[in-house]
């Protein structure tokens, strides 16, 4: 395949590789194996790319069980990282109803597992209850005692494993416990429960989390945080409906899912056959297009596209402004916020009218192209969202120093981003914003 990264369309292949390469902050991939790889894979071609990435997995699996053999159990341990990294990227482009989809998910979690068994302190496979089924989970020790403890969720498409080695690991390092699971239409969440879809409810998923964090001795029960990417940004402003979370950071944040769905399908939505007929039109020349149905089938269970913007309805937090009372980090990347306007640049003014409404101690971070985190949830330069995350909840939740600022320069940037892409209604919103808003580094 051909690499350009200055393409960080989110479901393109360009993207899926630097969220590949991403993994390689948390030893979850190495540089050579991932270009390599890449240089096999015929560009846009699914079963290319699982093939490929299978075939990468395989080899260091097999790497990683004869380190193992051998009686290496740090090289092993290493090698099995990676290799369930390596299948999660193979299985993102697999339909739900190729065998190889949940061959390839039992794969990456197999590797996962075994890296955990050779691990000094390994995250604990834990289930929680939830409405008469079972939300899969990994909680991870930040230390001896009562630790704060902070809750991670991935998106649309992202595993647990994933999201562990984007912040799990990072979370005990500084003295956090992190408990990050899958809620309804995740991945661990649905094979284990068929047809446990996405909801627009998700703090009653973050409720159940809570409550069983609440029943564990090593978690300071007033220290309580939630993060969600991507998706997982919308998905985390429900759950922090719930008081007991103390703060919630949304990365990034998604205030109506259902409004953005239909701006996507960019005016096909006004007859169901000719929705379903264009968008296949479509979907031939898009491969982003064609994998979000591809997994949307699975995720909302849906079966034409018309069906697309419809399981979105619900989907929103607006009207619930007044109920945030606890404090509140925004994260956006230069490139988010102008994918944020291509179905509709109503969408980025919607977002500055949304952070203007609450009422709530309100934090933002702007990430950019210098530092190399301006994708999608920081895809790239997860160091820095890592350290802008951690001492900001330490600064909130521990009384450990203040948020730094940033200089004039951010917030000038901040403006200038919402104004090139949401209009000049979106900027003066912008502007009005950041007056009274910290911008942090």
């Amino acid at each position: 395949m051909k690499i350009d990264f200055a393409d960080k369309t989110v479901g393109g292949f360009n993207y899926e590789l630097l969220r590949a390469l991403s993994a390689a902050d948390a030893g979850a991939a190495e540089l050579g194996e991932c270009l390599a790889t890449a240089e096999r894979i015929t560009h846009d071609d699914f079963d290319s790319w699982i093939s490929e990435w299978k075939a990468t997995g395989d080899r260091v699996s097999a790497y990683a069980q004869e380190e193992k053999s051998a009686g290496n159990p740090g090289a092993a341990r290493d090698a099995f990282r990676r290799a369930s990294n390596y299948y999660r990227v193979a299985v993102f482009y697999a339909a739900h109803a190729d065998p190889r989809h949940r061959e390839l998910w039992k794969r990456s979690k197999e590797c996962f597992d075994n890296m955990a068994k050779l691990m000094t302190v390994s995250p604990e496979a834990i289930a929680i209850e939830f409405e008469g089924k079972k939300l899969p989970a990994y909680f991870v020790s930040g230390g001896e005692g009562a630790r704060p403890t902070l809750i991670a969720l991935g998106g649309f498409d992202s595993t647990m494993e994933e999201v562990y080695f984007w912040i799990g690991d990072a979370a005990a390092r500084r003295g956090w416990n992190c408990l990050v699971f899958e809620g309804p239409g995740q991945w661990g969440a649905l094979m284990t429960n068929p047809g446990l879809y996405f909801r627009p409810d998700y703090e009653k998923p973050v409720a159940a989390v809570v409550d069983y964090l609440l029943t564990r001795s090593d978690v300071d029960k007033d220290k309580i945080a939630l993060i969600g990417y991507s998706m997982g940004g919308y998905l985390a402003m429900r759950g922090a409906l719930d008081p007991r979370i103390k703060a919630c950071i949304p990365n990034t944040l998604v205030v109506d899912p259902e409004a953005a769905a239909k701006a996507g399908m960019k005016g096909m939505v006004k007859h169901e056959i000719l929705t379903d007929v264009l968008f296949k039109l479509v979907a031939k020349r898009n491969v982003a297009a064609r994998w979000g149905f591809q997994h949307s089938q699975w995720v909302l269970g849906i079966r034409s596209a018309h069906e697309w913007v419809q399981a979105y309805q619900g989907y929103r937090v607006r009207g619930f402004e007044a109920r945030y009372t606890n404090p509140l980090l925004f994260l956006f990347g230069e490139d988010d916020i102008r994918d944020a306007a291509a179905p509709s640049p109503a969408i980025v003014e919607e977002l500055v009218d949304f952070m203007l409404e609450l009422k709530c101690p309100r934090f933002i971070r702007l990430f950019s192209r210098e530092e190399g985190a301006s994708s999608h949830c920081q895809m790239g330069g997860l160091s820095y969202a890592r350290s802008t995350i951690f001492d900001w909840l330490d600064c909130v939740l521990r009384g450990i120093g203040t948020p730094r600022t940033a200089d004039t320069a951010s917030a000038s940037k901040f403006v200038e981003l919402f104004g090139r892409y949401g209009g000049k209604a979106s900027a003066a919103k912008a502007r009005q914003l950041v007056s009274g808003v910290p911008m942090i580094v």
